[in-house]
């Protein structure tokens, strides 16, 4: 099997669970961990049998890596992402995708010039449930979708007030996914947040959010709820449809299909609603991300869906950005509109 060889950049935190997505995608050789702090980028490669580089100029002076992952602290995201790019390197990028939106454009239209096979760590959109999930949305034309996910303190590192903080870094797979599930591009949104509700770092703790997609009979609108007050709270995903309606209790969906709602013949026993469960499983889907991107950028034929593009990043970063200015303001924001005044 032909491997795409990779190196790692940032093997703190987050970067340990890359780490180990690109240690063991088949179809990936993991050749180098580059980090600033030596002690933690030589612990990763020892771990891993790889090679530690300690600067990114010296990873992109090695012709025998192709590809990289880039898992440092959102502000760095655009410069380390610039420079892979710049380099002609295939890469995948931790999210949020930057700390702007500005910086976002560059980096849509660095991956067009450059034609490499870029994308954002939104890794949900690989587990087996929520795969099916759009799948199913595709057959029963969603109207209305709900997405709560609920967790607790986030540690400190995490919590400012920057927009893609607190529990805004949390719901940045949520962000992506409602988008994903609707399959269109969202169009207005409003929002409600609170910020300090538990903390005092000023980072936003609670978050609701609609969003829309399209207009009139076609719309479709999305809902975000989460908090870090809801630990131990189960994960809800419903969605409503014209063609029926779907709901995801923890790994399995279940699924009542054909016309909403159902009219039974006078006198008839309704059937049991539910006619599918589908099980799906619980665990980090990095590896699956880093394996179908893997497979993009060594076969040309392979689409980059469903893992999230570039474009799918910005756009992401775009509803973020939005979502606190409307909690902000209280005003409904039309991204249009939004995106053109961000510049």
């Amino acid at each position: 099997m032909e491997k795409l060889r990779v190196g790692l950049v940032g093997a703190g935190g987050r970067g340990r669970a890359h780490a180990n997505a690109i240690a063991n995608a088949p179809n990936i050789e993991f050749v180098a961990v580059c980090d600033l702090d030596a002690t933690a980028g030589e612990e990763v490669a020892e771990q891993y049998g790889s090679e530690y580089i300690a600067n990114t100029s010296e990873l992109y002076a090695r012709d025998d890596i192709a590809a990289v992952g880039i898992c440092v602290q959102t502000p760095s995201h655009h410069k380390m992402a610039m420079e892979a790019l710049e380099a002609g390197r295939h890469l995948v990028t931790e999210k949020p995708m930057a700390a702007s939106l500005s910086e976002a454009k560059e980096m849509v239209a660095a991956v067009a010039e450059a034609g490499v096979v870029a994308a954002l760590s939104y890794q949900l959109r690989f587990g087996p449930v929520y795969a099916k999930m759009k799948e199913l949305c595709e057959e029963i034309e969603p109207l209305q979708i709900f997405f709560a996910r609920q967790r607790g303190m986030l540690v400190d590192k995490y919590m400012s007030p920057e927009p893609f903080d607190g529990i805004m870094d949390f719901i940045s797979h949520d962000i992506d996914m409602v988008p994903f599930l609707a399959g269109r591009k969202p169009t207005a949104l409003l929002a409600s947040l609170q910020r300090d509700t538990w903390g005092n770092a000023g980072a936003i703790e609670v978050a609701s959010v609609q969003i829309e997609f399209g207009s009139g009979d076609d719309k479709i609108v999305g809902c975000i709820s989460s908090s870090m007050g809801g630990a131990g709270m189960p994960e809800r995903l419903d969605v409503v449809g014209r063609n029926g309606i779907a709901r995801k209790e923890g790994n399995s969906i279940y699924l009542a299909a054909g016309p909403n709602p159902p009219n039974p013949p006078e006198g008839a026993r309704p059937p049991d609603p539910w006619c599918m469960c589908f099980e799906g499983e619980a665990r980090d889907f990095t590896c699956d991300l880093y394996e179908h991107w893997a497979a993009a950028a060594l076969d040309a034929e392979v689409p980059v869906a469903p893992a999230a593009s570039y474009e799918d990043g910005y756009n992401a970063l775009l509803l973020t950005l939005a979502i606190v200015e409307s909690g902000t303001s209280g005003e409904k924001i039309e991204l249009e509109e939004f995106a053109a005044a961000q510049g």
